[in-house]
């Protein structure tokens, strides 16, 4: 199995020092039960429209800040959990797209941290984990 290591630019070490980043790798297997991944990204989503955990825009606050620091414009174009977020709130859903990113998806919307998935066989080299983790945001 291919494994990752995860690095932080240090500009972004120096903007964030308690930004951290993870990187699980995985073997596909069959989706046994794929239900599962529809069902947990509807109770995330009902979670986050009844009112969702209360630390959550402060957390997504502290990295627009953050991404305002190192010349993003989080407005224009914010971290995929703030992104993923207004939109359940906009619509009260979520569409399933498929088990695995509704899994990610879920845990994004729940828990307010960007989750995402790579599929290394698409990859000549190491992924560029710096540059997109620090955009993609993560916990300050």
């Amino acid at each position: 199995m291919r494994s990752v290591m995860p690095s932080i630019d240090p500009d972004i070490a120096s903007l964030a020092p308690g930004f951290r980043a993870l990187s699980i790798s995985v073997e596909a297997t069959s989706i046994v039960n794929p239900g599962v991944a529809a069902d947990a990204l509807r109770r995330a989503c009902q979670s986050l429209t009844a009112g969702g955990a209360a630390w959550a825009e402060a957390h997504l606050q502290a990295w627009a800040e953050v991404f305002r620091q190192f010349g993003a414009k989080p407005q224009r174009t914010p971290c995929s959990a703030e992104a993923l977020r207004k939109r359940v709130l906009r619509d009260g859903s979520m569409p399933s797209i498929d088990p695995i990113v509704d899994l990610y998806n879920a845990i994004s919307i729940e828990y307010a941290i960007p989750v995402g998935g790579e599929n290394f066989a698409a990859y000549a080299g190491a992924p560029g984990w710096p540059l997109r983790m620090a955009r993609s945001c993560s916990t300050p």
